[in-house]
């Protein structure tokens, strides 16, 4: 009886024992895959904008045109600038030898009676005529350098149009080496004429030297 009454009391007891509840497992989330970037999007975050980029553009940009003008500018001073001062100095000088031989002509004809002075006079107007004739032909030369280093060919030919009269009329009155001289400056004419459309560089360098030959005739027939 007294096992009975032990025994159901252990039953009491184990009912009464709370019987621990099992934990609840949260579910586990799978992890959240890595969105693909939207097509074009990527280039743009990996690539930001470089705003220094346009301003050294910018920089080399005004550097071109301040080196260009810069070359304009040298240009300028050391070609085209002299060659006008040149052919300003040359026509002035052709003026006054023109000046020189209308009043020659006006002398001998008023001294036509006069034999010998007539004569010293034609001589004096003859001669003047020549250093008119190299004086214009040193204008035209010196045109057409100017209009070479423009880079305008029909502008030099324009030139030298009536050039090779004049050289022609000059070797006419000239002899001996001078004669010469004056002959070989036709020919240097005839190649800058075929060189102007073909070679510039060519047809420069050959009025330069066609330049400085004449003014070493000048200098040698009228000391200037």
């Amino acid at each position: 009886m007294q096992e009975e009454e032990n025994g159901s009391q252990r039953l009491e007891a184990e009912s009464e024992t709370p019987v621990p509840m099992p934990e609840s497992v949260e579910p586990e989330t799978p992890p959240e895959a890595p969105s693909e970037p939207e097509p074009g999007l990527e280039s743009v975050e990996k690539e930001p904008a470089r705003p220094g980029l346009l301003r050294k553009i910018l920089l080399w940009a005004v550097a071109v045109l301040l080196i260009f003008s810069l070359g304009v500018g040298a240009c300028w001073l050391t070609q085209v600038q002299p060659q006008r001062e040149r052919i300003n100095s040359l026509e002035n000088r052709a003026q006054t030898a023109e000046s020189q031989v209308e009043s020659l002509q006006a002398e001998v004809a008023r001294l036509t009676p006069f034999e010998a002075e007539n004569e010293s006079l034609q001589a004096q107007l003859k001669r003047t005529g020549q250093h008119l004739d190299l004086l214009f032909v040193l204008v035209d030369v010196t045109s057409a350098q100017l209009a070479m280093v423009q880079e305008d060919a029909i502008a030099a030919k324009a030139a030298l149009t009536g050039t090779d009269m004049r050289l022609s009329s000059l070797e006419a009155d000239l002899d001996g080496n001078n004669a010469s001289t004056v002959k070989g400056l036709r020919e240097r004419l005839g190649l800058v004429l075929q060189e102007i459309d073909t070679d510039a560089f060519a047809a420069r360098r050959d009025l330069e030297i066609l330049a400085n030959n004449l003014l070493s005739l000048e200098r040698s027939l009228f000391g200037e």
